[in-house]
């Protein structure tokens, strides 16, 4: 009875541990890790079907993690958004791999959201239709290389888009809305304008070069500061409306429009 007992304590003792690095291989201290087999067998959150897109949720009022970290980059070759982001509050690091469509332009998005307070940072997006849209208000881009989207960083209101580098984009580099940072970023050789903004906003400290649009297009209201523009090709030009707070340098030029 005593062998019957200790072997049965020792399957359920086995179960539990099984169950446990089920779990630990979900989240790792509270993140949880995305790669290109999870996405193709589903279940990343609750919700998530097999493929693309991969649909992330949480909430924050439970125990439910908030944070997600790509462990692989992920390739897709089919008109669907790579990453949808549903739920607020939400933190994606794409801790240095790509997202990457493979017979670009992908008509999707590499990581969509409408959701406020999403924060998308550390990684590279290119092929899509937008690199990163984040419609909600209260996001952050930071640290993100966005290459060969139609529109590289497109993000809402009261946002911080900041140390992102957006290269060869086929309408605009950055599109925000209004009561946003633009700090510290590269939007070079676009089809369009390289930073717009939709309504009152800080853009400083950016490197804007050879884009066919405008280097700058921004609302009356945006106040732009310690940038270097320098306009491309017809009918490309420096800086379209905003104020200048000054240290800007346009085409060489220390007085920009």
């Amino acid at each position: 009875m005593t062998i019957r007992r200790s072997g049965r304590a020792f399957g359920c003792g086995l179960l539990a541990l099984t169950l446990t690095l089920a779990a630990q291989a979900h989240a790792v201290d509270g993140v949880i890790e995305i790669n290109q087999a999870r996405a193709d067998k589903g279940g990343v959150t609750p919700g998530d079907t097999p493929g693309f897109p991969i649909t992330l949720s949480a909430s924050p009022l439970s125990s439910e993690p908030t944070s997600f970290r790509l462990t692989g980059s992920l390739f897709n070759s089919t008109t669907n958004n790579v990453i949808e982001i549903v739920s607020p509050h939400v933190t994606l690091d794409l801790n240095g791999f790509t997202i990457t469509c493979m017979n670009p332009p992908c008509a999707g998005n590499a990581i969509q959201s409408t959701e406020v307070n999403v924060a998308v940072t550390n990684g590279t997006v290119r092929g899509f239709a937008f690199g990163v849209n984040l419609a909600g208000p209260g996001a952050r881009v930071e640290n993100v290389r966005a290459h060969n989207n139609t529109t590289g960083l497109s993000v809402g209101s009261n946002c911080l888009v900041r140390n992102n580098v957006v290269t060869a984009s086929g309408v605009d580099g950055i599109l925000v809305q209004s009561d946003c940072n633009v700090i510290g970023n590269i939007a070079n050789n676009g089809s369009g304008d390289g930073i717009c903004t939709h309504g009152a906003s800080n853009v400083i400290g950016n490197t804007v070069t050879g884009n066919n649009g405008f280097g700058l297009n921004l609302s009356d209201n945006t106040g732009y500061s310690q940038n270097v523009v320098t306009g491309g090709p017809f009918p490309g030009g420096t800086v379209k409306k905003g104020v200048s707070a000054g240290l800007n340098v346009c085409n060489g030029n220390p007085t920009c429009p």
